[in-house]
């Protein structure tokens, strides 16, 4: 049922003070100022409001001033004579007032503030990608994060932090550094738009001449473990267990079972007990890059790897970093190589066994945005896979498993 208004009179703090709640919500309208209500709650508060039609507008508006008893009533007059001043002119007082909110937020939002508004406002962003994130603004823009995020959209100053970032950290970590800063600055732009537009600029660098200077030109990695490296990486792996300082058989499983499966870092790292399927010999990865759960044939190997892990609940790999122990591997083996690396290896393996281009992409759950329609009715089950991840664990297992951990040769650090 809609307020109605069930008495007036000129307002006065005394008079205000009398006005008694019901169980529902009334107005009083002040006979001193056309326009000016007091609004009565059932919880006994009171709202001192402009309550009018504003010039150009079919249905009154309703603008808070202050609660009764706030303010002298003179000072009310003052306030309440401003807001109908705009409202004569046809403006809004409340999206003036929202404007004004949004002016204010865009002048003092700094780029932590919009780091974190930008992580939060995606339902869907990956805890691992938002932990991404918050280390790359963090470790390369740290005395920036205190600012104001409209500051640092300042061509000159953009340049000079990518050309500093790459000096000290690398032109990758640059780019992904300017990368997640624009994907930031957008979001906040938009959110601080109004009517005037935002005091947050847009990202500068747009012109193709400008993208050319900008961007660092960065090589794609295309490094892998060779079949003739296979047997010293392997080997090295096998003496994590009895040399490493550490939980070397975690470490060693850990980086067999990437290779022998081409799994992303964290999709290994992240595989959960209850995903796995001993008898069967399947397991389920339900946190991937292209967010679709990938399902896998377990190999001979595979399970012999599964089967040495002594726990049986929670995560099948429960490690946070892998860089000291791949660095270890590194040393003893003379074979450089990355996580990600590992999985290289398993498509290049895979890619040698002469597989179909469908099976290829099953098994290393691979989205594309390949125009072949052909691609989007074939759907190839886990078992029509299993022949296929047994191929390439063979293969890996031939170069790789002839000598013992016993009989490791040491490389040096530069051996192909």
């Amino acid at each position: 049922m809609s307020e109605s208004i069930v008495t007036e009179f000129k307002f006065t703090k005394a008079r205000l003070e009398l006005l008694i709640p019901t169980d529902k919500n009334y107005r009083v309208r002040d006979t001193g100022l056309n326009g000016l209500v007091c609004r009565v709650f059932p919880s006994g508060a009171k709202s001192l409001e402009i309550y009018k039609k504003a010039k150009g507008f079919s249905s009154p508006i309703t603008v808070r001033l202050c609660a009764a008893g706030e303010l002298p009533i003179e000072d009310v007059y003052a306030l309440a004579s401003d807001v109908l001043a705009q409202m004569r002119k046809g403006i809004n007082p409340n999206e003036e007032q929202k404007a004004k909110a949004k002016e204010r937020q865009a002048k003092e939002l700094t780029l932590s503030q919009a780091l974190e508004d930008y992580i939060t406002g995606d339902e869907d962003l990956k805890v691992s990608t938002a932990k991404q994130y918050r280390q790359t603004i963090n470790n390369h823009l740290s005395d920036w994060l205190d600012k104001p995020l409209a500051e640092l959209m300042n061509m000159q100053t953009l340049i000079s932090l990518q050309k500093g970032i790459g000096k000290s950290a690398g032109p990758s970590a640059a780019n992904n550094t300017m990368r997640t800063l624009r994907a930031v600055t957008t979001v906040a732009r938009e959110v601080t738009t109004n009517k005037d537009g935002s005091l947050i600029p847009y990202w500068p660098i747009e012109s193709k001449q400008l993208k050319k200077r900008f961007w660092n030109k960065e090589n794609r990695r295309d490094n892998w473990i060779k079949p003739h490296q296979l047997m010293h990486w392997w080997t090295a792996t096998e003496k994590l267990s009895l040399e490493y300082r550490g939980n070397g058989g975690l470490s060693r499983d850990y980086l067999q079972f990437v290779l022998l499966t081409g799994l992303r870092r964290r999709e290994a790292s992240g595989l959960l007990w209850e995903n796995v399927r001993l008898k069967s010999k399947t397991f389920k990865v339900t946190d991937t890059k292209n967010s679709t759960d990938l399902e896998l044939p377990l190999s001979d190997y595979l399970v012999e790897i599964l089967q040495r892990r002594p726990a049986r609940e929670g995560k099948v790999f429960d490690l946070e970093e892998p860089k000291k122990f791949v660095k270890w591997v590194r040393e003893q083996s003379g074979v450089h190589f990355t996580v990600h690396d590992l999985r290289r290896s398993f498509i290049t393996y895979a890619e040698k066994q002469d597989l179909g281009a469908y099976t290829l992409k099953a098994l290393i759950n691979h989205s594309t945005k390949s125009r072949d329609v052909t691609e989007g009715y074939i759907q190839i089950d886990t078992e029509r896979l299993r022949e296929p991840m047994q191929r390439i664990t063979d293969y890996v297992l031939g170069h790789a498993k002839k000598t013992s951990p016993n009989k490791l040769i040491h490389f040096g650090s530069n051996h192909g």
